[in-house]
């Protein structure tokens, strides 16, 4: 497998040890992330990006309140923690929890044009 990025604003790391840790913080917060989602609106039906989503715990969290008509892709820079997003995913037979490998700070979004304004002068 590829190299884990070094990234200078995620101090912890990429390595098996964070991802283990992460895994963990994740057991020790799940009612309180799960809470915090529910309060933030997220529900069946949607669809959710999670950025810097690491090993999937958040992910797949949210993919169980967005049901089944719902969609999750989590981003994250880390192929290593993508894997083992994407084999936990794969354990739990999610259909609703995709991955994808990239960093968004490196992106250039631009907001969609609206019916409205597209071709108005």
């Amino acid at each position: 497998m590829a190299a884990s990025p070094k990234d200078p604003a995620y101090v912890p790391g990429y390595s098996d040890e964070e991802r283990q840790r992460l895994v963990e913080q994740a057991q020790l917060f799940y009612v309180h992330t799960r809470r915090l989602l529910f309060d933030a609106g997220i529900g069946p039906g949607m669809r959710v990006l999670d950025v810097g989503c690491g090993v999937g715990d958040v992910s797949m969290l949210i993919a169980s309140l967005v049901g089944t008509e719902g969609a999750v892709v989590g981003v994250d820079v880390d192929p290593r923690s993508l894997a083992l997003a994407r084999q936990r995913v794969e354990d739990r037979r999610l259909r609703n929890v995709s991955f994808a490998e990239g960093d968004l700070r490196a992106s250039s979004l631009t907001s969609p044009s609206t019916p409205s304004s597209a071709g108005s002068s």
